[in-house]
């Protein structure tokens, strides 16, 4: 099984990449780097091409809330809307990861994060092209394609896994965090020490790999609505930790 974990972001030189290969319950590294180097861009067309199974993690919104795209269809110009502002912005998926961990995801209207968002589905769909695979979104551990698609949260299986080490996310000052936050996974990910000196968006791919792993073994919690999921996109994560 190769695990691909993309961290995704609008510009293509901050859209972290890592590729790993999952066999006897431990992650091998086999690329790692930002998605605007042809090297990375090759060795995962390459991989995916010729792997038996695989599994893309991406951290990013898939989709957006499905109340906003039915209040906008057919709004005009200043006329007022009458859906509720956290239903119009939020996604199922994020009001479930925020009530089961505390942490809210951005709202894939919000800002950059969209961009990221369409970054992210636009990569996807080149993927396809050069595969030559469907590359749908896995819905169950055991999904039939060859190669398939999830949505991730990082931040979450840092919280549900022993809290979100301040700062981790900075280039320079989240080294410290980052050395923390590889050693809870030294035995799942025994090199995840050696990127923490790497680029915090590459480190943050790693982070998906392992999300994806979590959805491999039937950890994440599965959504409630399939349909709607469906519509919107879901954000697999596990339970919290009783100790968190």
């Amino acid at each position: 099984m190769i695990l691909l974990g993309l961290d995704a972001a609008s510009d293509l030189r901050k859209f972290g990449v890592v590729m790993c290969r999952w066999t006897h319950g431990k992650l091998s590294l086999l690329a790692h780097g930002t998605l605007d180097q042809t090297s990375i861009r090759d060795a995962i067309t390459q991989q995916l091409r010729t792997a038996d199974r695989a599994l893309l993690a991406i951290d990013a919104p898939l989709g957006w809330p499905a109340a906003l795209g039915q209040s906008l269809a057919a709004h005009q110009a200043g006329q007022g809307i009458a859906v509720a502002q956290n239903t119009l912005f939020r996604r199922a998926t994020d009001v479930s990861v925020h009530q089961r961990t505390g942490k809210l995801p951005l709202e894939v209207g919000a800002d950059r994060i969209a961009r990221a968002a369409w970054q992210a589905l636009n990569v996807l769909q080149q993927l396809r092209a050069a595969t030559g695979h469907d590359i749908p979104l896995a819905w169950a551990p055991d999904f039939a394609d060859r190669i398939a698609a999830i949505e991730v949260y990082p931040g979450a299986l840092l919280k549900a896994t022993g809290g979100n080490p301040s700062g981790y996310k900075e280039q320079v000052e989240g080294v410290a965090a980052r050395a923390l936050i590889a050693t809870r996974f030294a035995e799942l990910a025994p090199w995840l020490g050696n990127l923490v000196d790497q680029r915090a968006d590459v480190f943050d791919a790693a982070l998906c790999t392992l999300a994806g792993i979590d959805f491999l073994r039937g950890v994440a919690i599965p959504p409630d609505d399939l349909a709607l999921a469906r519509k919107e996109g879901w954000a697999w994560v596990r339970p919290l930790a009783p100790h968190t």
